[in-house]
């Protein structure tokens, strides 16, 4: 999981992307209004009649699902087409756009009707591959996973159910949020682990390597080739430097450097897997850049 920076998809919405957000609450006020008209026309109230309204709102932004589509090139930008959860590009991926704050429902609370005033929010919006967020077994592995309408919490404050609620604290790690991309990292086996034994640590990475299937099989053989083939380019350009093969080394180097650069699939375990080798200058001087 990559730090995503969200001024990065800010930068990169569509021109009418204001327009086409408030067109879409217009329409789902409207749907609203009518509905509640019409229930109370024929005599309902209390829990029927909110219960008529909140799935008419559930249905009336679902009809709008080409606001958040339309975000979709923005969230790719930020992220180099890849899966703000796993870093694994997003070519064949059907739903690509995950609402982080669950507008429908929220799986740990029945009793809470989902963020629907986040709904059109861009903020709210996050680039995911479809292990990462519809439910899927994975048979290879025998490990299943997704986060589908997944919100698990860490009290208090208790949920919010409007805008005017104090916001919660997501159990989930949020790759918006530099610190949570620190908390977790990956072994030389290709299984992600906690960064640290911290309760709260533990907690919450163990939560997003469930929901966001961060133990997918294929996901995991990725990372374990990752580790052993930085391994190798690490080993074979430091036999081309004190050999003074300047060729050799350039070309390891730069194999390292594709792999650990913001562009590359699963960039983030390559740096912690090079970080293993930052004791030759060389492999520091990669480390450090800005890539």
């Amino acid at each position: 999981m990559r730090f995503i920076d969200q001024d990065d998809v800010y930068d990169h919405l569509p021109p009418d992307w204001d327009e086409k957000v408030e067109a879409a609450e217009k329409y789902v006020d409207k749907k609203v209004a009518a509905a509640l008209a019409d229930a109370l026309a024929k005599g309902k109230a209390g829990s029927e009649l909110e219960e008529i309204c909140l799935v008419v709102r559930h249905k009336a932004i679902n009809a709008k699902s080409s606001v958040w589509r339309a975000a979709n090139d923005a969230l790719k930008k930020a992220s180099h087409d890849k899966c703000w959860y796993c870093e694994i590009k997003q070519d064949r991926s059907d739903k690509p756009v995950d609402h982080f704050r669950p507008k429908n429902s929220v799986i740990e609370d029945k009793t809470h009707p989902g963020y629907t005033w986040l709904a059109f929010d861009w903020e709210n919006f996050r680039l995911s591959c479809t292990f990462c967020n519809s439910k899927r077994r994975d048979v290879d592995g025998g490990t299943k996973g997704g986060k589908q309408d997944h919100f698990p919490i860490i009290p208090p404050p208790a949920y919010a159910r409007s805008a005017a609620d104090p916001r919660e604290h997501p159990k989930l790690l949020d790759p918006t949020d530099d610190s949570d991309t620190k908390l977790l990292t990956f072994l030389s086996n290709g299984f992600p682990h906690p960064a640290n034994n911290a309760t709260r640590t533990v907690e919450r990475v163990e939560a997003s390597i469930k929901l966001y299937h961060l133990k997918q099989a294929s996901l995991v053989r990725k990372r374990k080739r990752l580790a052993a083939d930085i391994a190798e380019h690490v080993s074979k350009g430091d036999a081309a430097k004190a050999a003074n093969d300047e060729s050799n080394f350039r070309f390891h180097k730069k194999a390292i450097i594709k792999k650990v650069r913001a562009q590359a699939e699963i960039s983030t375990a390559a740096r912690i897997y090079l970080g293993a080798f930052r004791d030759r200058p060389w492999i520091a001087e990669i480390f450090n850049r800005d890539l």
